[in-house]
Formats: C-alpha cells, structure tokens, sequence
C-alpha cells in the first residue's frame, strides 16, 4: 500500500471530552455553548447532529482537561440531557486532506488496525482530528507514519524531537480576550449535497476505511465528514457528497458496510475559514446563538481548527449564513 504525502500533523493533549444527548424533538445546542462560554471556556473541538437515528441530538466538546469537570457540571444543570465525561485525551490532526476520502479512509483504516477506539472525529476544510484516549497517542502517531509521509520528519522520532518542548509556546498564542466582532476571513457555500449517516460498531473501523480509500478512482470529495461515539459504544458517522456522486457512495457502503443502518437527505453547507475556533471562548456560543435566534436548527456541524462547518437543509442556507453574519465579521 503506497503512503500518502500530507503537510503535517499537530497535537492538542490533556483535553477532557464531554458527549451530551437530549431527549427527542429537543435543539439545546445554543444552551450547552452559552453556559460553557459564559464561564470563559474554550472549546477546543465541537460537533453536533440533530438526529442519532433515534431522533435524539449529540453533541460532543473538548476543552482543557482542568476545564472538564467545570463544563459536565454546567451542561449537567439542564435535566434533559444524559451527559458522559472523559478525562485525559488528546486530539491529533493530519492536513491537508482536501476533502479527499483516501486521507479520512486511510485514518479510519488505521484506527481499525490499531484497534484504537475513536471518541469521534471531526473534520475542518483543510484537517480531520480525531479524538482519543491520551495514553494511545503514541501508537497513533507511530501508526501515522505507516499510513502517511510528512516531508518534515521522516520518522516518529523526528516529529516528538520537533514537538516536544514547544506545547508551552502553543499555549501562549491561544487568545483570551473576546471580539466585539469575531473575524471570518474567507466564506465559502456549497450546494446540492447529500447528507449520509451511518450507525455501527467501532470495530467495523477497517472496513469504513477500505470503503472510503476505494472512492479514490471516482475523483470525488467529502466536504463534511464527523464521527460521534455514543454512550451504548456505538458510533453514528455524518458525511456530505456531492449528489451526483450519492449512488456511487450508497453502492461503497453497501459492499463494504452491508449490515449498518443508514440514512440520508438533500443537505447545503457553509464553511466560515479563519476565526481561530478554540482559541478564543464564545465563538461556538455567537455561532449557535445566532442560528436559535434565526429559528433555524443545523443538521449537523464541526467546529475544528480554525474553521466551522455547518450543514443546513438546503432552504435554510442563505437565512443561515444571514443569521451568522449577525455575529461574525464575514467580508
């Protein structure tokens, strides 16, 4: 198997996560993200589904592993929900992947290899991140370099000699004040989009990942791609591609995931690049805010990096990214 050419992979370790489910027909995204940033957390990573298949809602959020008890207490206040806190993981991210499966198929082959058990993933236009338990990290960057070549460092060894040491210094230029108005530099939309989910087990891992490396033939992108891990263990995976290309994807999953409950609908998406998401709080709070006020509810989002992903209906777009520009500073 050739190994695939990226740009870099970076860290974030010593994360808390915190997987939050409402009862059905209930949107409690914008509340989660006002409590946590009115106690001035940064989220370092979010994702969001409106609909597990069970018509319940999922969300996930890391912060500061010193921040996690604060955070599953403050989302705890709201007696609807079923909240689950883990401590102590760490959130690779491998870029660019330009929204090509080959790279997220060969991470989730990886995972599966490695029988490393993801949190959940995430994805932003230029990185997908995953989350997992900090004591796999080793295995997972040694895994990387079997699946991946990075012409910085030819080895593990390489990348920790370069790495270590400087977790301070990334530290020092996380933000810690908040903008009047939070700063998007580029916008960009996409329409005519499928949303697919999938429920399965994490270990049908490897055959996902062989699934999505297969696409590679047919040319064709995943623009959003997130994974959840649910309390009973199971994942739920939400994806978008492009609607020509759906009956070649509904075809791939079937070979390879025969058994696995899946869903789908017409979906849009807008991609808000530059306002340093996780480094500065309330951003994830302006972002759900704006969107409960507008009265529209996302079908799904990743917040990543420096980027945010939202997923619409396709006739909630353009009042979506109105509803957003009321917080965000989009030129």
């Amino acid at each position: 198997m050739n190994k695939i050419r990226l740009g870099g992979v970076k860290i974030l370790d010593g994360r808390s996560r915190m997987e939050v489910s409402f009862e059905p027909g209930v949107d409690a995204l914008s509340g989660i993200c006002r409590r946590v940033g009115a106690e001035k957390i940064n989220i370092s990573l979010l994702t969001h589904i409106a609909d597990n298949g069970n018509g319940r809602s999922a969300t996930a959020l890391c912060t500061t592993k010193s921040n996690g008890f604060s955070g599953y207490f403050l989302i705890k206040t709201d007696a609807r929900c079923v909240v689950e806190l883990q401590q102590d993981v760490s959130l690779p991210s491998i870029f660019p992947h330009d929204r090509r499966p080959l790279v997220i198929g060969g991470l989730i082959g990886l995972l599966g290899r490695e029988g490393i058990h993801p949190l959940g993933l995430a994805s932003s236009p230029s990185a997908i991140s995953a989350i997992i338990p900090s004591m796999e990290t080793k295995r997972m960057i040694d895994g990387l370099f079997d699946v991946f070549v990075f012409p910085e460092y030819n080895s593990p060894l390489e990348w920790h000699a370069a790495y270590t040491g400087k977790e301070e210094i990334f530290k020092d230029v996380l933000g810690s004040y908040e903008e009047q108005a939070i700063k998007v530099y580029a916008v960009q939309e996409e329409t005519g989009l499928v949303l697919w989910s999938l429920r399965m087990h994490p270990k049908r891992m490897e055959p996902l990942g062989k699934a999505l490396r297969s696409m590679e033939d047919l040319h064709v992108k995943l623009p959003f791609f997130i994974a959840h891990c649910e309390q009973d263990g199971e994942m739920i995976l939400s994806a978008c591609i492009a609607d020509p290309h759906e009956e070649d994807f509904r075809r791939i999953l079937a070979d390879h995931l025969p058994w696995e409950d899946k869903w789908s609908q017409p979906a849009a998406c807008v991609f808000l690049h530059g306002p340093h998401f996780g480094d500065r709080y309330r951003i994830a709070d302006a972002l759900a805010g704006s969107l409960q006020e507008a009265g529209i509810q996302p079908l799904a989002l990743s917040c990543a990096v420096h980027s945010i992903s939202v997923v619409f209906k396709p006739g909630d777009l353009r009042p979506g990214v109105t509803a957003i520009s009321t917080k965000f500073h989009v030129p």
